[in-house]
């Protein structure tokens, strides 16, 4: 069978296969949207506890053929599911289909739930239902080239939610893509003062705030898909988990700042701060053009509001480059995360270097401006 699949946003691949090496995983082979690496229950420890980058784990269940619907019914009903659901508990599948006949993404996910609670039908009289929301179990269909592949997620919900989110403020920020454009930028707690003057609800403080930490992305997670896997052992887990977690340390006072103009929006970042465990990061209610950070930083990295609603304007930006001259140090590193299409001429500050991608379906950049 097939190797674990640890899925992230495209044009991440290649760090999370640095990520992931780092973590001690010695076979990682880069895909679309993703890394191969060997299927055993260390690496999905592993791959979903620590790993900051990737979006969700994969564990292979069966790959066969497929002509088409009759094709895929039959395979599926075949699968012992007994094994990895009860026919009380509750299911959810999603599918990715490229297939001649099977064109409907929606209409395959149908085909492969109707096996398996057909399959429990026949057993004990019994079907699962379908939770998309909640569910016991999250399967994974991909048809290509002929070739259909059903997967177990063994990370449950989609490891992007940390569980220190109280509430969604406007324009958030994926976990997942804030700690990646943290270790894409080398951000390094030992030397770098950080500073984000639009932190909204705190995406880049606490992402930096745990790196700084130690702290695992999964910390505060207590449900996970891999709790389903034949080969799972509770107390193995429990021994894992916590000598990671012996390895966390506090937060120095004085190297993560964060500023916003909303009362409201800073009352969230507060709770979020705290259910993360970081409340040492210092926070301000204030204007770009009035915040005065209690240490200079030497790294900003910043995402203003921007998008079908929220538009950035010329004043913020020139209120912003003011805040640069007068608080980043001297060769400073500053990163503002702007539209694909966005101009950063209103900056006397050089792009150095920019790198593209999506947030929640939106073209965005971060350029580094020096």
């Amino acid at each position: 069978m097939r190797d674990l699949f640890v899925t992230c946003p495209h044009g991440f691949e290649d760090l999370l296969q640095d990520e992931l090496k780092s973590l001690g995983v010695e076979k990682v082979f880069p895909m679309f949207c993703g890394v191969y690496i060997p299927k055993t229950m260390e690496n999905i420890f592993l791959a979903n506890y620590e790993s900051r980058i990737a979006t969700r784990v994969l564990w292979p269940i069966a790959e066969f053929s497929c002509s088409g619907k009759e094709d895929l019914y039959a395979n599926v009903r075949k699968i012992k599911w007994d094994v990895f659901l009860s026919p009380r508990q509750t299911l959810a599948i999603d599918a990715n289909v490229q297939h001649p006949t099977l064109t409907n993404s929606l209409f395959a996910a149908l085909v492969v739930k109707d096996g398996i609670c057909d399959f429990f039908r026949d057993k004990t009289g019994v079907r699962p239902s379908v939770d998309t929301q909640n569910p016991d179990l999250q399967l994974n269909l991909f048809i290509q080239k002929g070739k259909a592949t059903l997967y177990l997620d063994t990370s449950g919900a989609p490891l992007h939610k940390r569980g220190w989110r109280t509430d969604q403020t406007e324009a958030s920020l994926h976990e997942s893509l804030a700690a990646a454009l943290l270790m894409l930028t080398e951000y390094c707690p030992e030397k770098n003062i950080l500073c984000d003057p639009f932190c909204g609800s705190g995406t880049f403080l606490i992402e930096a705030a745990w790196i700084a930490t130690k702290t695992p992305p999964g910390f505060l997670r207590k449900r996970w898909g891999f709790f389903n896997i034949p080969e799972f052992e509770m107390t193995a887990w429990k021994e894992w988990k916590k000598i990671r977690d012996e390895r966390r340390i506090p937060l120095a006072k004085g190297k993560i700042f964060g500023s916003d103009k909303s009362r409201e929006t800073i009352d969230i970042c507060k709770k979020n701060l705290l259910k993360a465990g970081v409340p040492e990061v210092d926070l301000s209610f204030d204007e770009v053009a009035y915040y005065k950070p209690k240490v200079k930083p030497n790294f900003v990295i910043t995402n203003p509001p921007y998008g079908k609603r929220l538009e950035t304007s010329d004043l913020l930006l020139k209120q912003l480059e003011t805040f640069l001259d007068n608080y980043l140090e001297p060769n400073g590193e500053f990163y503002i995360l702007c539209p694909q299409e966005a101009s950063t001429d209103l900056f006397t500050r050089k792009p150095q270097a920019e790198f593209s991608f999506k947030n929640g379906g939106l073209p965005v950049k971060l350029v580094s401006l020096q």
